[in-house]
């Protein structure tokens, strides 16, 4: 059942984003590219007995509007730094703590940030992502955690870990 909801969310994400509906082609192409990412996903057990996925759907499409407000906010701030006479840039590297332990949500965190202008994730550790800061207001941004926060509530700790409960 997770499997056949997982394949429809894809589907409707491909149709929506593709807005072709005529043509044969692209949606033979958007069902293949469906059946195949659940069967990825299948395979690498990424679906787990208590993962409610259209949970994770609800929480996105919260997440979604909230992450496009930072990324203007970001890029306002980049854009008058960059064209200010005398710009307040000071890069560095930061190391940010992460309590997340879902490969999911940390890809999405780390995503996220490199998403936002001012920021790069360089390197995703066990519990720490290695960030490069445009500026000390960037740098504050990401150590503050609102992201990691919103992404903490959407994704899931580890589905895998409870279909291995229950199968014990």
């Amino acid at each position: 059942m997770r499997s056949i909801l997982l394949f429809l969310t894809l589907l409707g994400f491909w149709l929506l984003l593709s807005g072709q509906f005529e043509s044969p082609f692209l949606i033979t192409t958007g069902v293949l590219a469906s059946i195949l990412t659940v069967f990825i996903c299948r395979r690498l057990d990424l679906i787990g007995s208590q993962y409610q996925p259209i949970e994770s759907l609800l929480g996105f499409l919260l997440y979604l509007p909230w992450l496009l407000v930072q990324i203007v906010r970001a890029s306002l701030d980049v854009a008058w730094k960059s064209w200010s006479p005398r710009p307040a840039i000071s890069p560095r590297l930061v190391e940010v703590p992460s309590q997340l332990k879902h490969p999911l949500a940390k890809t999405l965190l780390a995503n996220s940030i490199t998403l936002t202008p001012g920021t790069v994730t360089i390197d995703v550790r066990e519990d720490t992502l290695l960030i490069h800061a445009l500026s000390e207001r960037a740098q504050r941004g990401v150590l503050e955690g609102t992201m990691e926060q919103r992404i903490a509530k959407m994704v899931p700790e580890d589905p895998r870990a409870v279909s291995q409960e229950d199968t014990r």
